[in-house]
């Protein structure tokens, strides 16, 4: 959330502050450090001024946990290839230094951006990673990118000045040659192939520059049934011909994007530039983030800035193209157009406390407003956290919402976030502290991975279980019962909200509960089932943002298929098929689980407890 706890500081003393740069920072204050608990993050904020407010009323928050999971899925995908981190365009709005050096940790071993601008700010940054840039102009600064040590793309004008930049600088240049496929903007023509190849190869024997990399870039990766997809690799296989023809030897052949990493194994080769994926966003339409495995990095929020009750028939922003069909409460939240929110945007949702208020008029330039309903109490808003687009799989709208209702792509959406919103950098560390992830081949393990999580478990436990449609959450809460030894029968409560599955030994029972169809935590406090938690261990499916009140310690475990299919967004079974779904290929496929623990209960000697049981786990499906 957008910290009341945070304070600015100034920024070091002859800083930079190009607008360009999010160089702004603020930290935790002297007395907020002395406060915070000893393994509290600190959490940096990227502006692009000087001053940043304390408790600002819009923020960005840029999940780093989550980039580094999205880097550990797509290293999953591609094997041994390397991974190129895309951060372009401030990291398409996230911040690039940051997210560059988190790819970096995370097993990334490349950093690609467009401009050699963008690169020298890297490299200032202390980045010392591989990196290449392949949009350039007559004015780009080739001899700094060469001093640098940064890799140039090279489509047929830039080999002469990067010649030059290498005598000028004294040092080999190192370039990676382009062929057109056919997208059709910058690359080499096919007919002009040849004559690039062995100029490049002459210069290379000349010892001034290095064919580092040869490169394409798909124009339909995104629909997989195109047959573009098809004539770009066997274009791509023939301009590499023609490199090995000419007795140049690249280290790394890179076609592959986001979309073409996921469904073109034929066009991993040495390397692939990973962008969208990167930042958790799907790149398929009709496929969530969530489908691929990939977890959504922003989270754009603003506190309520003003809320009041209205009659019907009062109209709402420019046109008054919206109006209030009966009393109700209306909600002002405090970004537009001016901070990247599309003016055309509208039909859209937010979420307040886990619950969805539409967006109703236009979007201004500084703020759009909410319905909050006629039951609503203004006092009771304003200064509430408004998520504006996060992690559906948290019930939280998606950035797809606004992109959709935009006419646009989630690309845009969330590089268009204006510097105007400071970027919230949630460390990595804080995942790395208190959560770790596996990979579960096959529904027989996920139950066996149950099986041994329930040993560590005691009454009083709760656990937040998410997981799309098919994800595996009842497979896993059957294993849980059996670990557990409660009465079988174990399936989803869809239905009837909340089962009691008794201990047929000594043990605590299990409280299973399906919190979907609840709209709210107080919904959820209904069922009454603070009666039973403290002499059960409680699993809530769909219960983020609904069960944390349940208990101050909880387990928090995601589930992830890495492929896509039927993912309806609503169960309506509760037959428990394996892995819930029925599909072949997705039954087959592994899932990636995900657990966080929160609170006095796991503390240093429960969560050493619970890492080496799950080790040893790890250790018997590996040698199973």
């Amino acid at each position: 959330m957008c910290s009341h706890s945070l304070s600015s500081t100034s920024s070091p003393a002859g800083a930079d502050h190009n607008a360009s740069d999010a160089v702004g920072t603020a930290t935790f204050g002297a007395d907020d450090a002395a406060q915070a608990p000893a393994s509290a993050p600190v959490t940096q904020w990227l502006h692009a001024h000087d001053a940043v407010a304390a408790a600002p009323e819009r923020c960005a928050e840029i999940d780093l946990g989550a980039l580094a999971a999205n880097v550990a899925r797509i290293r999953q995908q591609v094997g041994q290839a390397h991974i190129m981190a895309i951060v372009k365009a401030q990291a398409y709005g996230h911040g690039a230094i940051e997210c560059a050096r988190a790819a970096l940790d995370a097993g990334a071993t490349w950093v690609g951006t467009a401009h050699v601008s963008e690169a020298l700010e890297l490299r200032a940054a202390g980045i010392e990673a591989p990196m290449v840039c392949w949009l350039h102009t007559s004015d780009t600064d080739f001899e700094a990118a060469v001093a640098q040590g940064i890799d140039v793309g090279v489509s047929g004008w830039e080999l002469d000045p990067m010649i030059e930049a290498a005598r000028a600088v004294g040092r080999t240049a190192r370039i990676h040659l382009k062929i057109d496929t056919g997208l059709g903007r910058n690359g080499c023509t096919a007919a002009e192939w040849p004559h690039l190849v062995e100029r490049a190869a002459a210069a290379e024997r000349a010892g001034d520059i290095r064919v580092v990399g040869v490169f394409s870039h798909f124009a339909m990766a995104d629909e997989p049934e195109h047959p573009a997809n098809d004539v770009q690799t066997q274009a791509f296989e023939d301009a590499l011909a023609v490199v090995a023809d000419a007795g140049l030897k690249p280290e790394v052949r890179h076609i592959a994007n986001t979309p073409a990493t996921f469904t073109r194994p034929d066009a991993i080769y040495d390397m692939v530039r990973v962008g969208l994926g990167l930042y958790g966003l799907s790149p398929f339409e009709g496929v969530s983030s969530a489908e691929l495995g990939l977890r959504p990095v922003m989270r754009l929020v603003a506190h309520v800035a003003a809320a009041k009750r209205v009659d019907a028939g009062q109209g709402v922003s420019y046109g008054l193209r919206w109006r209030a069909e009966k009393p109700t409460t209306l909600g002002l939240v405090p970004v537009g157009y001016a901070d990247g929110i599309p003016r055309i945007a509208e039909g859209t949702h937010v979420t307040i406390d886990s619950v969805r208020y539409p967006v109703v008029g236009r979007i201004a330039m500084d703020q759009f407003v909410i319905d909050l309903g006629a039951a609503a109490d203004p006092a009771e808003f304003v200064g509430k956290d408004t998520v504006v687009f996060g992690d559906p799989a948290h019930g939280e709208p998606g950035v797809e919402e606004w992109a959709g209702a935009a006419h646009t792509i989630n690309y845009e959406t969330v590089t268009g976030i204006s510097d105007r919103v400071p970027r919230r950098m949630i460390p990595a560390s804080r995942a790395d502290d208190s959560s770790l992830s596996l990979t579960i081949p096959t529904p027989a393990a996920m139950q066996s991975f149950a099986r041994t999580l329930a040993t560590e478990l005691q009454a009083g436990d709760v656990l937040i279980l998410t997981g799309e449609l098919g994800a595996g959450k009842t497979t896993f809460t059957q294993g849980l019962g059996e670990g557990l030894g409660v009465r079988e029968g174990i399936t989803s409560p869809t239905f009837v909200l909340s089962r009691i599955h008794p201990s047929l030994s000594e043990g605590p029972a299990l409280v299973h509960v399906d919190a979907y169809r609840l709209g709210s935590a107080e919904e959820l406090e209904d069922l009454d089932l603070i009666d039973t938690v403290d002499e059960s261990v409680t699993v809530v499916e769909w219960g983020r943002d609904r069960a944390e009140g349940l208990s101050e310690s909880r387990l928090e475990i995601t589930l992830d298929r890495p492929i896509g299919g039927n993912t309806a967004a609503q169960p309506d079974s509760e037959a428990p098929a394996p892995w819930e779904v029925e599909d072949e290929e997705e039954a087959a496929a592994p899932r990636i689980v995900t657990l966080r623990w929160i609170g006095p209960r796991w503390n240093e000697a429960a969560t050493t407890g619970l890492r080496a049981a799950l080790a040893e786990f790890t250790d018997t499906v590996k040698e199973g």
